[in-house]
């Protein structure tokens, strides 16, 4: 039995070491069954994504239909800037459906137009002169006004032929040039090159021609052209206000007209001229413009020489410069065509007999052409 009983315990490990390698046999095969289960997974995962993202390209047309609506996205945020310039008009200021990009632009050109016009008395973007109009105000006068577009008060007389000053009054209208400058009348003999040297050397006839819009060179006798930066004519409704009519005080040539540069003999500095120059003949008569009272006279060696001023109905004033001798005193009354003296040189270094003629008003220096 004891045996039986050994040889039981030594047969036992050999049907262990039996029962155990039957058993690995089955782990291995659950091994192998573990591994072809994942390998069909990921065959399956591998078909999926080859599968769905196709069907996601089919379907995915939504990222694409945003990418289209983003332009029309920047054309909406642009439209409020076309609207906000038409905002007077309700129906503009919402853009209907059916407006379009184009109809936007046209009416923001439109818009745009409005800040084109010409700015009076600022700097002027266009070549050629441009005017507007201003009805007088209560209150306001020659000065104020001339302050109010930054212009000369010269400019306003010159272009407006003002031969009163004390016509500026409520309800005229005033032509109100960009620039400063006057208005010429051509004369015969008169060319634009010439012109624009009586004015300024540097002005050019070419400029002379662009800034009065002329499509040639080619200038009549009695037509007006603007001068740029001096003072001289236009409105027929100041025109022929003035309480007192005035003659040319000497016969003789007019060399230098109202505005333009000259040398002024007291200084020696070049200047706009506040009145004309006429060179005459020795001993040739000049007399009173108008009648008056003789107010001033006296003798400058350098500058006036020899020289009368009168007083006139109206605020106006009349001076009579260079002359070579004077036959009146001041407290004196004179008629209109009395004698005041002689045309001469006294004050200059003229070589011709030279009077200068002034016209005030108030103050201001008026041109004396446009009186006769």
């Amino acid at each position: 039995m004891a045996k039986d009983y050994y040889d039981d315990m030594q047969e036992r490990p050999s049907w262990r070491s039996r029962t155990e390698g039957q058993r690995t046999k089955p782990s291995r095969g659950l091994i192998w069954t573990i591994a072809l289960g994942i390998a069909i997974c990921v065959v399956v995962i591998v078909i999926w994504y080859q599968f769905f993202p196709a069907q996601e390209s089919r379907t995915g047309e939504s990222p694409k239909t945003v990418v289209e609506v983003l332009p029309q996205v920047e054309k909406i945020i642009d439209a409020p800037q076309v609207s906000a310039v038409v905002a007077p008009s309700t129906d503009a200021a919402v853009p209907s459906a059916t407006t379009s990009v184009a109809d936007a632009v046209v009416l923001d050109t439109q818009a745009r137009s409005l800040s084109d016009r010409p700015v009076v008395g600022g700097p002027s973007s266009s070549v050629t002169v441009q005017y507007a109009d201003h009805l007088v105000a209560s209150g306001e006068d020659l000065a104020s006004i001339a302050a109010l577009y930054n212009l000369k008060t010269q400019t306003l007389i010159s272009v407006n032929q003002i031969r009163n000053i004390q016509a500026i009054r409520e309800g005229v209208t005033l032509r109100i040039p960009d620039r400063d400058g006057q208005l010429y009348t051509v004369r015969e003999g008169d060319m634009l090159s010439t012109i624009a040297r009586k004015y300024s050397p540097s002005l050019g006839w070419k400029t002379l021609q662009e800034i009065n819009g002329l499509k040639s060179e080619n200038i009549l006798v009695g037509q007006q052209l603007f001068i740029p930066d001096t003072s001289s004519t236009s409105t027929k409704q100041l025109a022929d206000v003035a309480p007192i009519q005035f003659q040319k005080p000497a016969s003789g040539t007019i060399t230098t007209l109202f505005g333009q540069p000259y040398t002024n003999p007291a200084t020696g500095t070049s200047e706009s001229i506040g009145g004309i120059l006429i060179v005459g003949n020795w001993g040739s008569a000049v007399v009173a413009s108008a009648g008056g009272q003789v107010v001033d006279a006296g003798y400058e060696v350098k500058g006036r020489g020899r020289f009368v001023v009168l007083s006139h109905e109206g605020g106006y004033r009349t001076s009579y410069h260079h002359l070579e001798n004077v036959e009146v005193r001041i407290g004196m009354t004179l008629s209109k065509g009395e004698t005041i003296g002689s045309i001469g040189t006294s004050g200059t270094t003229y070589e011709r007999p030279t009077l200068f003629f002034s016209i005030e008003q108030s103050g201001i220096a008026l041109d004396p052409t446009q009186f006769f």
